[in-house]
């Protein structure tokens, strides 16, 4: 499994979907070494899968060295909409965002400016973010596509927006992203916090997140119905690559006692500050699914969504907001907020867990050998 530069060390959604699928792969038998950069011997493995398509030039020069060593590649591009991506670049800027977006109108040459932008932090990018400079990141991407023996969807949505952003066919499958163990067995203890009926966000403090709209929609709900409820927010802070907007976001922590801020619990903690929680709020820019959403249902909390890829796994269990608007996530909050908590099915149950991704992606690796 081939990672981006920096996956291990600065985590993600992507690193979340690598670990959990690589476990449960373990489980059933497979032999799998998670590796990032160039420095791999492909010739040792069966099988190449590679993770992450957006803004990583890096991926196209993974597939083509597995397929000189002539290997299977596996593709899990985590694909978000160019267009959503497009909207909040042009509604929602900060700091350096707000330059590129001035300068230059294609999303594709926004995306490899801020990668020179990280080469000059990180070295090891250096060489595929100057191929992309000269070659074009968008035909990289394409060329990546193009070397896939099969690539791997979380949503049918994903696919079509493959589709439409590259204009090619391919072959694909969907396999949906899941839970751990830890929320399949979660059973009520300890409440971690010491607080119940609280509003929780989980994700990395940085504005496609979109925390700061969640804090004015919480804000306005509390007035309109006159609760003191607290707000709890769960993610890292990366105030070197996201200055602007994490100074806006500890400004409304210390203007407000009710909004606490934790940077980190780990995984296998998870469930129980889900469960005290009656709403968990998603309301980012831009997603593949919205774990997160999927995670709290899975603990009997209630979920606030935004976009396509979300409400296609999610269904009727969830309420939807638009994330440009503070008036839409609010009421969205105060529907879930009144509503019973859900009780997901068992078709959901056994869909959207790590072992059912990696049964399925076992499955693409056999019938590729």
């Amino acid at each position: 499994m081939q990672g981006r530069i920096g996956l291990l060390e600065a985590g993600g959604g992507d690193l979340v979907q690598i670990e959990n699928t690589a476990k449960e792969l373990k489980l059933l038998g497979v032999d799998v070494d998670i590796k990032t950069g160039f420095d791999v011997d492909f010739s040792l493995y069966d099988i190449v899968h590679i993770f992450q398509l957006d803004w990583t030039p890096e991926s196209f020069f993974y597939a083509k060295k597995a397929k000189e060593a002539g290997k299977p590649v596996v593709l899990s591009p985590i694909h978000h909409s160019v267009k959503e991506v497009a909207k909040f670049e042009e509604q929602y800027a900060f700091g350096f965002r707000r330059l590129t977006k001035t300068l230059f109108e294609d999303q594709f040459t926004r995306d490899t400016v801020k990668d020179v932008y990280r080469s000059l932090k990180d070295k090891r990018k250096l060489m595929p973010t100057l191929a992309s400079m000269f070659l074009g990141l968008k035909n990289l991407h394409l060329g990546t596509l193009g070397m896939a023996n099969t690539v791997l969807v979380q949503t049918e949505q994903e696919a079509r927006d493959l589709e439409e952003t590259y204009g090619v066919q391919f072959n694909w499958e969907k396999v949906s992203n899941g839970v751990g163990k830890n929320f399949l067995e979660y059973k009520e203890g300890k409440n971690p916090l010491g607080i119940k009926d609280y509003i929780i966000s989980i994700g990395r403090i940085e504005p496609r997140k979109n925390h700061l709209k969640v804090v004015e929609a919480v804000k306005r709900f509390r007035q309109e119905y006159n609760l003191d409820i607290p707000l709890v927010f769960i993610g890292l802070k990366r105030e070197k690559v996201h200055f602007e907007y994490t100074f806006r976001f500890d400004r409304e922590l210390k203007r407000h006692s009710w909004i606490r801020h934790l940077d980190y619990v780990p995984y296998e903690d998870m469930p129980a500050y889900y469960h005290f929680a009656k709403v968990c709020v998603s309301a980012s820019w831009f997603e593949t699914t919205g774990l997160t959403s999927l995670e709290a249902l899975f603990c009997s909390t209630n979920a606030v969504a935004a976009g396509a890829r979300a409400k296609e796994c999610l269904g009727e269990y969830s309420s939807y907001c638009s994330p440009d608007s503070v008036t839409s996530i609010k009421d969205a909050i105060a529907k879930e907020y009144f509503a019973p908590r859900p009780h997901i099915d068992d078709s959901m149950r056994s869909e959207y867990t790590w072992e059912n991704a990696a049964r399925k992606t076992l499955a693409v690796y056999e019938t590729l050998l």
